[in-house]
């Protein structure tokens, strides 16, 4: 691919040649000859002086006569330029259609065209595979599960009975959809077991990073809709629901039937307690606490969650502690000698 076909994708400047052959896509650090990179921020300017890269894609406020004598594409947003040349170089899964004898299929399931199955998959009886999507080895499917089209199941995935995928999701490994919820009520000798009758769904375009834990509902459903983000380690309880395009950073625990609104971030390491709603547009800094509602586009952090501005100013506090302790001490001793006397 030459230079000035990934000008024409991604518009900006070029200071080179643009018939250069780009082979590859990397690191200012790892790129070699043939590779195009990208110099995000200024602080790696001296990155970017070294890299032995074909091509560099800077911003507009990079002065470029300090790089050298290179090949330069200046953009408006090298991130959002790094995003759409990523895709030229991304490996495209397999496209033949098949499903290994290795697998074993119910009776009952049905597939679309195009459909992959790999070897060492079950399928339960009644499920439906919509077209073009990919079921890699070990991942188990209930009965009565449906998926979506143009979604990948990654190895060692667990879809429970009557799950329902939406189109092009993608789940990584190790992730379990619909086990059972957290429910148990005390009847004064032994905890008892509360069974769970309802089902999970995930919407369109919902990605499940790996080892991820969702439970099905104890009635109704517990939901994931469209657009939503899931990174790795993170558990979902019973009757939650997860509004759109939501995006939810690692080892975050959600309570039962919590409502986590559109567009909300939620950073790694937050335990959001049962029966909460977050609203629409929030963002809850990481390592919080969330104990009771959230309006929308609140910015919260700290255990219990506060607005960000008090928690930040409560952090300078804390940091002054040692200090102020010293002066109080001076302060105490002073008025016991006054009163000694």
């Amino acid at each position: 691919m030459k230079l000035k076909e990934i000008l024409e994708l991604i518009g900006g400047t070029l200071f080179g040649d643009g018939e250069t052959e780009i082979s590859g896509i990397s690191s200012l650090k790892d790129a070699k000859e043939g590779d195009i990179t990208f110099l995000f921020r200024k602080s790696y300017v001296n990155l970017a002086k070294e890299t032995k890269a074909s091509a560099l894609v800077v911003g507009e406020d990079i002065e470029i006569k300090e790089l050298g004598e290179r090949n330069i594409l200046i953009t408006p947003d090298p991130f959002k330029a790094y995003v759409k040349v990523a895709y030229l170089f991304a490996k495209e899964e397999e496209k033949e259609a098949f499903v290994s004898p290795l697998a074993y299929v119910s009776d009952g399931v049905t597939m679309g065209e195009g459909v992959r199955i790999h070897p060492f998959v079950y399928i339960g009886r009644g499920s439906r595979i919509g077209r073009f999507t990919t079921i890699h080895p070990f991942v188990y499917l209930g009965k009565d599960v449906s998926i979506g089209e143009n979604s990948i199941i990654y190895p060692n995935c667990t879809v429970y009975d009557g799950v329902t995928i939406g189109n092009r999701v993608i789940i990584h490994s190790g992730s379990v959809i619909g086990s059972d919820g957290f429910g148990y009520f005390w009847d004064g000798k032994r905890h008892v077991k509360i069974p769970q009758l309802g089902t999970v769904e995930i919407g369109d375009d919902v990605e499940i990073g790996a080892n991820v834990t969702i439970d099905r509902a104890s009635l109704g459903r517990t939901l994931v809709k469209k657009g939503t983000k899931i990174d790795n380690l993170v558990q979902i309880g019973h009757n939650v629901t997860v509004g759109e395009d939501s995006i939810i950073v690692a080892q975050v625990g959600i309570g039962g039937s919590s409502e986590v609104g559109n567009r909300v971030i939620i950073a790694g390491q937050v335990g959001i307690r049962d029966h909460v709603r977050i609203g629409d547009d929030v963002k809850i800094g990481g390592q919080s606490g969330v104990t009771k509602d959230v309006p929308d586009r609140s910015e919260v952090t700290g255990t219990p969650h506060m607005a960000h501005r008090e928690w930040s100013r409560l952090q300078a506090y804390l940091k002054r502690l040692p200090e102020l302790f010293s002066k109080v001490k001076k302060i105490e001793e002073k008025i016991k000698l006054g009163e000694d006397r």
